[in-house]
Order: structure tokens, then sequence, then C-alpha cells
């Protein structure tokens, strides 16, 4: 969808709106009970999405009692957010931390409270055969598919490892948080969770672009980024075989591609050698310096920006900037998107690699 499309369907995103269910109850806002500060934070990295709220209530009134209620660590919640009637919901978690200010001589208490994603679940337990032998896929599948993950994602996605590293693994950390980033990590996996959906698989997966801004309108600001940092002319990993030989294979920088990247070759003459205890095959080692290669390239140009807020931008997904300025113009994958919604508006930030 075009963004000039978007802005149009919200009436130029002129009334904000929200949702807000906990323990399965909406509820309800009236001068008794209502939000002053959502701020929603959802990424691909490794960290848990977080949503804080910050709300005032009259406990003595039928709404705030209500909420005063509803506000308790370990509930589920989920934050929906739009314009009018048109709301897309962009949290799904619990509550992890809850603060109440006494209203003292008043009549409105401050309620605070940070929401964890499924992934801060992950972070709180451990699974009960911790000691167990399995292949890497099962353990990941006997982590994610655990009953009390299924409130918080009732869509998964988890794809298997690669055929050359299925092989028998033990808990390589203390949570299960731990274990799974791990083992994203080893892999370049991509780890990540929206509203009630989670992903743990092949990095970028196919879609469409969720949307292409096409101009000006609802922009504060939208940077291009051109970077030099941790970058390479290739990456090589190296291992031994079960009869002691030493493999080797090294995955050479793709031809860059886009504005601002005619020198940058002729600038990375280095390699970045790995050499992995775990790699018993070629394949492996292949498989390895590919990956890395292909993960270290894409960190070298984003673009970040700031306006109105856009529920449909979400991590894991793409973009488009078209009919803008040259260096801007391109398709990026979002990674980290921010909404805040107060008093004076809802706005988003977002952060994009190529």
């Amino acid at each position: 969808m075009k963004f000039s499309a978007l802005y149009q369907t919200y009436d130029a995103m002129r009334e904000p709106n929200y949702a807000l269910k906990v323990g399965g109850k909406s509820l309800d806002v009236g001068d008794d009970a209502r939000l002053t500060r959502v701020e929603c934070e959802l990424t691909c990295t490794r960290q848990a999405g977080v949503l804080a709220l910050e709300a005032v209530l009259d406990p003595e009134q039928e709404h705030g009692a209500a909420w005063l209620d509803a506000f308790q660590p370990g509930a589920v919640c989920s934050f929906s957010i739009g314009y009018g009637k048109s709301l897309t919901e962009v949290f799904c978690g619990f509550l992890y931390d809850v603060l109440w200010s006494d209203p003292l001589n008043g009549t409105l208490m401050l309620l605070e409270a940070v929401c964890l994603d499924v992934r801060g679940r992950l972070m709180l337990t451990s699974c009960a055969d911790a000691g167990a032998q399995r292949a890497m896929s099962q353990m990941i599948q006997d982590i994610l598919g655990q009953s009390c993950y299924s409130e918080l994602a009732k869509k998964r996605t988890i794809d298997p490892a690669p055929k050359d590293w299925d092989l028998p693994a033990l808990r390589p950390g203390p949570s299960d948080y731990a274990v799974v980033c791990a083992a994203a990590d080893f892999l370049c996996y991509e780890f990540y969770a929206f509203a009630d959906e989670l992903y743990f698989g092949k990095p970028r997966p196919e879609s469409g672009a969720v949307l292409t801004f096409d101009g000006p309108n609802g922009l504060v600001s939208l940077k291009r980024r051109r970077t030099l940092a941790g970058q390479c002319a290739a990456i090589a990993v190296g291992g031994t075989d079960d009869n002691g030989e030493r493999l080797y294979s090294r995955q050479a920088r793709k031809k860059d591609s886009g504005f601002g990247t005619d020198k940058m070759s002729g600038v990375l003459s280095g390699d970045f050698y790995q050499p992995e205890p775990f790699v018993r095959t070629m394949a492996q080692a292949q498989y390895l310096s590919k990956a890395r290669m292909d993960w270290r390239q894409r960190q070298s140009g984003g673009l970040t920006g700031h306006g109105v807020g856009l529920p449909e931008l979400r991590p894991g997904r793409f973009i488009k900037a078209e009919g803008l300025s040259k260096p801007v113009n391109g398709t990026y994958y979002i990674h980290t998107v921010r909404h805040i919604l107060d008093e004076t508006g809802f706005e988003t930030w977002f952060e994009a690699e190529e």
C-alpha cells in the first residue's frame, strides 16, 4: 500500500485511538481511567518487545477500580492502535512490572506498567529436561512448543535447522531465551515476535512491502545511512573434520549496489577469519561463511524514519521509498519499530536495513 493512500484512508491521521486488553478483558476508558502515555518497541534484535504504559485512574470509580484489579504481574495483555475504528493489534505479552502511586490527599492514582512479549516470558523459564541431549531442531521445538507460551504466541513459525547442523545439542544457556538466542545467533536465523505471532527461522522471510513511502506527507524525517563500520571483504570459517583434516571456507562480499557504494570495495581488503570448533564438514563451513557474510553486509546500509503513527509498520517486513531523493529511494527490511501515543498524538519511529 502506498503511504499517500493510507493517509487518505485514515483521514490524515486525525483521530488516533487504541484498545487495551488485560487478562482477556477489554478495559473501558473514561474520565476515571485512561492512558496518558504508551510506548511500544518491537524489534528483530536480541531483546524482548516492550510495551510501557502510564495511566491515570480513580480507584473509587467503576472504570478505575476495574483497571486497578486487572493490572497484576503475570496477566496477559494485548494492545491495538490506529485511527477511529480501524485498529491493528501490535503487541501481545504479559505484565512484567507494575508501579502504583498512592493518591495521598488526591483522588487520582498514577499507574505505570511494563509488559514484555513472548521472548520476555522465555527469559523466566527453563525447559524441565535441561540435561537431555536432542537434535537442535527438536530442542527449539520443545522450548517454543511449551504450553505456557500458547496465549502469547498463537501463531508460530519455527524453521528446522539446516540438515548439516541438526546435530545432538545440549542446552547452551540458563534460560529458554538464552538457548533460543544462542541457536539463532549461530545459525544466523531471525527470532522475533509481533502481536501474537512468533518467528524463528531463516532471515528475511519473503513478503511484499507493507508500505511504500511515495511522498513527504506525514513524515518528520527520513534518513539514509551508508557505513564501513564492521565491514570486510570476506568471511572465512575454519574447522576440523572427523579425520583431523583442516576445513576452510571463504565467502567473498557480493558486489555492493545502491547509492553511495561506488568506492566501498576499494577500501575493503581484509578478511574476518572465524575458527569454529563445531564445524565438522565442508558443508557446515560453507553455510556459516555465507550466512555470516550476508548478515554483515546487510549492516552497511539502512534507513531511519519518524512521522505520524503507522500501525502497519512491523519488524520482519519490507518497506519501499520511491519518488523521494536519490539516496533514499529503495527497498528496506524493518528491524525495529517504536510507537508512541500520548496526549500530543500518535507517532512512529522505525529503523530498517538493506
